[in-house]
């Protein structure tokens, strides 16, 4: 504690500089952020990685159990256990997701107004339950908002397509450029709800505002925290798949067509459920980057912290960012 030394927010940064800031934040806040993530969030994470988990290993037995028997098949995905299990297995996956932003943005605001890393849980779990409804709101919201723009963006590949076969390669082209185009420009949408308390409308426009001209600078930072968050949880999957695959070897010379079971199927089940524990829990990686990129776009466009953000020895930062190479 005795060298402990606040981020700073309102705060101008490069790309690099981005990057160490929030992994520079996790480490500071490696302790009593984990610990506020595995209280809150955890639960609802623990039963969606089980629920998902069973779920793959059912799709598994009755693949190998029902080869050469499509019925069997048609009859699972007709049947009410199946879309029980799907219908519950994506609420808790939706509660977790939301979970983890709440719990993530709640710290750092308390962070912020508190100028410590000793943060209390039970500080964050009163600021997650007041905001959860919120998240909520916005993530369904976005959810709707995201559908829409995918079936006014699906038209192009229809009158390509009744154009030329040919053209609906380009029309996918197109499809895919203006789904990473939306989904980045409203990637602060979690952030300036978070720290603005704007409507979940005005955060879309604002988002876009934020991000234009600096679209490349957020997907960069975008792309390589969930690169990062997907090598991590995959550490779990390689050997869960190596496992399986071996079993799945052993079932074909003996014969004996079926999933893994007894203690390689165990072992699976948990590497399986621990890849996306991790995957999940690891998603406040982006959450902090983009916070960081919120803020360094508001200082960049508003310099709204530039008379608080006093430097030691009287120096007032410049006005002027580092420009990035994005």
């Amino acid at each position: 504690m005795e060298n402990f030394k606040i981020i700073e927010f309102h705060k101008t940064r490069d790309f690099s500089n981005k990057l160490n800031t929030t992994f520079a934040f996790v480490k500071q806040n490696f302790k009593a952020l984990s610990k506020s993530i595995l209280y809150i969030a955890g639960p609802p994470v623990l039963v969606a990685s089980l629920l998902l988990s069973t779920f793959m290993g059912d799709i598994f037995k009755l693949a190998f159990g029902a080869a050469g028997n499509p019925e069997a098949l048609q009859r699972y995905f007709l049947s009410v256990n199946f879309w029980l299990q799907v219908i519950l297995m994506f609420v808790f996956m939706m509660v977790s997701y939301v979970a983890i932003i709440a719990t993530t943005n709640n710290y750092l605001i308390l962070y912020s107004e508190q100028k410590s890393n000793a943060i209390d849980v039970n500080d964050v779990w009163v600021r997650v339950r007041e905001t959860l409804g919120m998240y909520f709101i916005t993530t369904l919201l976005f959810g709707l908002l995201a559908t829409v723009a995918y079936m006014l963006m699906i038209i192009p590949i229809f009158v390509l397509g009744a154009i030329s076969p040919f053209l609906i390669f380009f029309g996918v082209i197109l499809l895919i450029v203006g789904i990473m185009y939306f989904a980045v420009g409203a990637s602060l949408v979690y952030a300036i709800r978070a720290f603005e308390k704007k409507g979940f409308f005005q955060a879309i426009t604002r988002s876009f505002y934020l991000v234009r001209g600096k679209w490349w600078s957020t997907f960069g930072l975008l792309l390589i925290l969930s690169l990062l968050v997907g090598v991590i949880s995959y550490v779990f999957s390689i050997p869960a798949s190596i496992l399986q695959g071996i079993s799945m070897l052993h079932n074909v010379k003996s014969g004996d067509l079926n999933a893994p079971s007894g203690i390689i199927g165990t072992i699976v089940f948990v590497l399986h459920s621990l890849a996306y524990i991790s995957q999940l829990l690891l998603y406040l990686l982006p959450t902090v980057g983009l916070a960081f990129q919120y803020f360094n776009l508001v200082e960049m466009k508003e310099a709204k912290g530039l008379m608080s953000d006093i430097e030691s020895f009287g120096q007032a930062p410049s006005a002027t960012a580092k420009d990035e190479s994005y």
